[in-house]
């Protein structure tokens, strides 16, 4: 089956094609009204012109009766003489008033015709007019769709722009590492060196204190021999003295190096605590990147799926396996729970849930009525599946009920739900049970009854209350009012609507 992916609107394709579908619907309305009116329009100008050769005849008929007068006038001077042509003359009379009168009639007949039919054709003219003003309406509504469905576009587009923002400053981090550690590895490199540097320098002190314990046994000899060898010890002296100088010199220049060193191994510990840091920021950074990626790839056909604490409410009326009243679908409920699970799996916030299934009467497939359920890893959301499918869709749909039993998490935290349903509620408060209503007038006062509950008294807009955000998907139906009613159910409760078509 090919989901139509839609952008988070208010439209999504699926409403596109059903209103063009509608749009073309009223255009062949339109048309075959206009062709019936020109037919009905042909046949009363038809008549009007049989009507009006009657009208003629009629009016010979009436000149040859005023031509018979006359002469039945003269026939009267002579009647003595033409009593016989009299008697002939006035059997004519006669009949051409009878026909005069079947004239008569049938012209008015044919007048009361061409009235109904010029009532026809106005009343044909008033609903060209209409359908006229519809086509303009949807063409308004079309110009709208594509402006908002525009609009997400460019939001989708900044959404990526960020994400590519996020990726080139990872980038930059990861570069500010690799330079990191290289001064890290320099600033251990140079330490090393020191410490060769110190040990050669505390081998040469050991060098020197030996050379010093030397002259001083020379020293113990000049002082023996002091009185032939004065110069000598004048110069020995000397040479001590020049040595504990030097001495001195290699003791201050090893404090220098202990002291530098000790700096040393500080920037060293400092450039390994900045690597760490670092480190973590790296992680962090993968593993923002990886989230967003992740969001990015579960959006499920335009809707951001969002919610830590999440209602499913799923419709498991005999609709749901059907395709239309007459035809059976096996593929369809396993869809369903494969869509269901896909969603679950897409929400990276989710903690906790419930799923509540209903049609005439509700259930709670996963147990613990009333109760979240903790959500631990994607293996729930594949059990979720394998016991929704285990169940066989059956009775009406109640969908009031299913609200009403969702709103009682709304003191526990509820922050979002999920609809799932193909068809109209056809059951519940808003329509009496003795009603003789027809389907569609008990489905439209059903859905209205829902829309207005939700309203004013489960999910009323409140400064002080953040209301619970209502997303809805749709799988593919026959009656567009279904996507309609699915659609304004999301759109005043801060959702998205989804259309899930036929395979």
């Amino acid at each position: 089956m090919a989901t139509r992916h839609r952008i988070p609107t208010i439209f999504n394709i699926y409403m596109v094609d059903v209103l063009c579908c509608a749009l073309g619907c009223v255009i062949l309305l339109w048309q075959l009204y206009h062709h019936e009116s020109e037919e009905q329009a042909a046949a009363a100008q038809e008549q009007t012109a049989i009507a009006k050769a009657r009208l003629k005849k009629l009016e010979e008929a009436n000149l040859s009766i005023s031509a018979l007068t006359s002469d039945v006038e003269a026939l009267k001077i002579t009647l003595d003489a033409a009593n016989k042509k009299r008697v002939q003359v006035t059997l004519e009379l006669e009949d051409t008033r009878k026909d005069r009168d079947k004239f008569e009639q049938l012209a008015l007949v044919r007048k009361k015709e061409y009235d109904d039919l010029k009532k026809v054709h106005a009343a044909a003219e008033a609903v060209l007019a209409m359908l006229r003003l519809d086509f303009k309406s949807l063409e308004k509504k079309s110009a709208l769709t594509a402006a908002e469905l525009t609009e997400k576009i460019r939001a989708h587009a900044e959404l990526f722009d960020k994400l590519a923002a996020a990726e080139k400053k990872l980038r930059a981090l990861t570069q500010d590492l690799a330079a990191t550690e290289t001064d890290a590895k320099l600033a251990a490199k140079t330490a090393a060196e020191k410490s060769n540097l110190l040990a050669m320098l505390e081998k040469e002190l050991s060098i020197l204190r030996g050379q010093g314990k030397l002259l001083e046994a020379k020293l113990s000899t000049a002082g023996i021999r002091a009185g032939l060898l004065e110069q000598d010890l004048e110069k020995s002296k000397k040479e001590l003295f020049d040595v504990n100088r030097r001495f001195q010199d290699l003791l201050l220049s090893q404090d220098t190096l202990t002291k530098r060193y000790q700096i040393s191994v500080k920037d060293l510990d400092r450039a390994k605590e900045l690597i760490a840091a670092l480190d973590l920021d790296k992680k962090s950074w993968i593993k923002k990147a990886r989230d967003i990626q992740t969001a990015a790839d579960n959006r499920f056909a335009g809707i951001t799926l969002t919610g830590s604490r999440v209602i499913i409410l799923v419709d498991m009326s005999g609709s749901m396996e059907l395709i239309d009243e007459a035809t059976a679908d096996p593929d369809k409920w396993p869809l369903v729970c494969e869509t269901i699970a896909k969603v679950m799996r897409s929400l990276t916030d989710l903690k906790q849930y419930q799923v509540i299934l209903f049609s005439d009467q509700i259930l709670y497939p996963m147990g613990s009525p009333g109760r979240w359920l903790e959500y631990k890893s994607e293996a729930d959301a594949k059990t979720l599946a394998a016991t929704l499918i285990a169940i066989r869709p059956k009775g009406g749909t109640n969908m009031a009920v299913a609200f009403e039993e969702a709103f009682r998490f709304r003191d526990q935290g509820l922050d979002t739900i999920y609809v799932f349903s193909d068809g109209l509620p056809n059951q519940g408060p808003g329509v009496k049970p003795d009603s003789k209503l027809t389907e569609s007038q008990k489905t439209e006062l059903l859905s209205k009854h829902i829309r207005s509950r939700l309203k004013n008294n489960l999910n009323p807009s409140q400064s002080d209350r953040t209301r619970v955000r209502i997303n809805t998907v749709g799988f593919f139906f026959e009656s567009p009012d279904v996507g309609a009613f699915l659609w304004a159910l999301a759109r005043e409760n801060d959702g998205s609507f989804v259309g899930m078509s036929r395979p």
